[in-house]
């Protein structure tokens, strides 16, 4: 089985997006990371110990699920659930943690380093570490910490040092610059591990062929089921459960890519972490993508309800593929998310992330669009115990 990427080509471009924008001390580092995937890749052991973690440890396969009762309308397609917030520890991002971690492990390296800003990388990679014997730092923006102090407590019980980052915007970018420069200095004995498709080459394809059990998965369940999918909606901020998820339908014109965008408080003038939609070309953590910036190249702050949507960056497959047309984007406010999570969890016993939320609200909208006998797949990459705090918060009327 090849690597689960399209429209890779050397360096790690896709398209006008990708590569290696790096200090020259990472570039042997990044050489012998590609050399040493693409040979466990290859290796046929490799990936049997990854499928039986990803079984036995991670809980995959993870279940199509329907949700009758969520919408607010009747008529319209069905909408689904990829029910990756069932996975142990961190969500979709088991998939990629256990797969670095293994890696790692074969490459002679004993401790990892990570950022996050959901907090469910953090969890995942402290969790698969502690399950490996490795040493274990990750950083979390402060204000990311603040707002999920649960999260914060749930790491260090897995035995990893949390590092409150308090530099920049105190989120998730400012995490990834810290752990950046702590892997720069610890290279001879840790390596990073990427919650998303980001960053330099060969992050983006690595993440995403690891987190491409997703898309096979819903493949199966969809025709095991005998569903019709019109449309599969996820959230994207890295771009891991989007492109997991994509990745197997890339090639099925017949079937819509949406990925959903925070709009923050909503306007046009409000903060928002639209990146693919409203963004341009730059250069961030080590690669070509879609930013927001202004016009002078400047980062410019991000705003959501949800933390992991909260990046400045994007992923540069996805830039690609939303350049190319192949993926739409959609924008949701705080305040819909917000509401669809609540309302899902009220009428069917479901807790999911703020992330989840975006697309959830996003799929009740196209809903109503098609005809009963479509289907709609949304991307329910976390469990909202992490937003708890956040959803029991009133609602500025």
């Amino acid at each position: 089985m090849g690597i689960e990427t399209k429209n890779s080509t050397k360096n790690g471009r896709f398209g006008h997006f990708g590569g290696q924008f790096v200090a020259p001390i990472l570039l042997p580092v990044l050489d012998r990371l590609e050399a040493a995937f693409y040979d466990a890749w290859k290796d046929a052991e490799f990936r049997d110990t990854l499928n039986q973690l990803l079984h036995r440890y991670v809980g995959r396969p993870t279940p199509l699920f329907d949700i009758p009762r969520f919408a607010a309308r009747k008529d319209g397609a069905q909408i689904v659930l990829k029910r990756d917030d069932l996975t142990f520890n961190g969500g979709n991002y088991a998939n990629s943690a256990v797969g670095q971690c293994l890696l790692a492990k074969r490459m002679g390296l004993n401790a990892v380093v990570a950022d996050t800003g959901s907090g469910q990388n953090g969890i995942a990679t402290a969790a698969v570490a502690a399950r490996f014997g490795m040493e274990c730092t990750i950083y979390i923006g402060a204000s990311d910490a603040t707002r999920q102090p649960s999260t914060v407590k749930k790491m260090t019980l897995f035995g990893a040092k949390v590092q409150i980052v308090e530099d920049a915007d105190r989120a998730l970018s400012a995490a990834t610059s810290a752990a950046t420069r702590h892997w720069m200095g610890h290279n001879d004995t840790t390596t990073y591990v990427a919650g998303a498709p980001i960053g330099p080459h060969p992050y983006p394809e690595m993440v995403a062929a690891f987190q491409a059990v997703i898309g096979r998965e819903t493949r199966l369940q969809l025709i095991d089921q005998g569903l019709a999918p019109s449309i599969f909606v996820s959230a994207v901020g890295g771009g891991a459960s989007t492109i997991g998820l994509f990745s197997a339908f890339l090639d099925d014109p017949q079937v819509r890519l949406m990925a959903v965008e925070g709009a923050g408080e909503g306007g046009e003038k409000s903060a928002h972490s639209a990146r693919l939609g409203r963004g341009r070309r730059g250069v961030f953590h080590g690669a070509e993508t879609m930013v927001l910036a202004d016009a002078h190249g400047q980062i410019i702050s991000t705003s959501s309800i949800a933390p992991g949507l909260s990046y400045p960056g994007s992923s540069p497959q996805l830039a690609h593929l939303v350049e190319t047309g192949r993926i739409e984007t959609m924008e949701v406010s705080n305040a819909a998310a917000k509401a669809a999570v609540l309302r899902l969890a009220k009428r069917e016993g479901i807790l999911l992330c703020l992330e989840a939320g975006h697309a959830l609200a996003a799929a009740e909208g196209l809903a109503v669009q098609l005809s009963p006998d479509r289907t709609i797949v949304v991307m329910a990459q976390s469990s909202g115990d992490k937003d708890i705090e956040t959803l029991v918060e009133e609602t500025p009327q």
